[in-house]
């Protein structure tokens, strides 16, 4: 699920300046991406206090910042990129700003952490060792910076990407600040039976909007989230979502050879959200535009008109 919204606020200069405020749910993570391009925005709402940790990280480095815990200051000094607010949310952790900012603020559930911790047979933790305001964690910056697209351009989103990047980011929460030994993969090459490598298959191929999730195959294939995505990878080559990605690719390719429908409209059917995603992710594949890729396999080729595309799901 994705939220988008924009709230006005007025610098001291007089000068009106917009909050950039997107929020991307996934079920153990909620992101939210905060930017402001004013200065003196001033003190940020203080959050409730609930059972959920904080995790906000710096996109764009700032000079002037205090970050508060509650009433207390928590500290003062210049945030550089991928400097953190980590702390849980009891402590009611807030900034005041005066210099323009970019950050990716992630809410993550204990429940969550549990269940990937006993997803992967390991020991379960009682809490997070939460590092000091303003360390720096390269590791979350990169998976923050991964979801910009996702909150910028909700119709380039699927639940897939979302689910995996979410995952990322609380192993590694897990494995830096609690402690956890997740096991590294058995040597032998576990692979999905034929009914549950078939099965995963036909639900990504009826899902080519994105809208299904790893844990959504994983149940339908009665394995753990974990043992799913290693074993779909060992049988086909592909992570589930890359595997997505090349489905909708040979839909499109499809389509592009036995139909007279515009490129935009290929786009739409074959589960990208837009005409200029489709682009880029056919060009990264084929080395190639879709436009010079079809003219170059069309040649000659008899193709029927189609009216109307087949109508996807809203949320690619």
């Amino acid at each position: 699920m994705l939220r988008q919204n924009s709230d006005s606020f007025r610098a001291d200069s007089g000068t009106p300046h917009a909050l950039y405020h997107a929020t991307i749910e996934a079920p153990s993570v909620i992101a939210s991406r905060l930017r402001f391009d004013g200065a003196n925005f001033g003190y940020m709402p203080v959050p409730q206090r609930e059972n959920a940790y904080f995790v906000g990280v710096k996109l764009r480095a700032m000079t002037d910042v205090r970050m508060w815990y509650g009433e207390h200051l928590a500290t003062y000094f210049p945030m550089p990129v991928n400097s953190l607010c980590f702390t849980h949310c009891d402590n009611q952790p807030h900034a005041e700003l005066y210099d323009p900012f970019d950050c990716m603020i992630f809410k993550v559930f204990p429940a969550g952490l549990d269940a990937i911790v006993d997803d992967a047979g390991a020991r379960l933790i009682t809490e997070l060792r939460c590092p000091e305001p303003g360390a720096t964690d390269p590791v979350i910056g990169h998976l923050a910076a991964c979801l910009v697209p996702a909150l910028d351009d909700p119709r380039n989103s699927c639940s897939l990407f979302v689910d995996t990047i979410s995952r990322a980011l609380t192993t590694h929460i897990l494995s830096r600040y609690g402690g956890v030994k997740f096991q590294s993969p058995a040597p032998r090459r576990a692979t999905l039976a034929r009914w549950q490598e078939a099965r995963a298959r036909d639900m990504v191929a009826e899902s080519l909007d994105g809208a299904i999730s790893i844990s959504d195959l994983a149940n339908h294939c009665g394995l753990s989230v974990s043992h799913f995505s290693h074993a779909f990878k060992e049988s086909t080559g592909l992570s589930p979502y890359q595997y997505l990605i090349e489905q909708r690719l040979q839909r499109a390719k499809e389509l592009m050879l036995n139909t007279r429908l515009s490129l935009a409209e290929i786009a739409l059917s074959s589960g990208f959200g837009s005409q200029a995603y489709f682009s880029r992710r056919f060009f990264k594949s084929a080395g190639m535009s879709p436009g010079v890729w079809r003219r170059l396999h069309i040649s000659g080729k008899h193709v029927m008109t189609i009216t109307e595309p087949p109508e996807l799901g809203p949320n690619p």
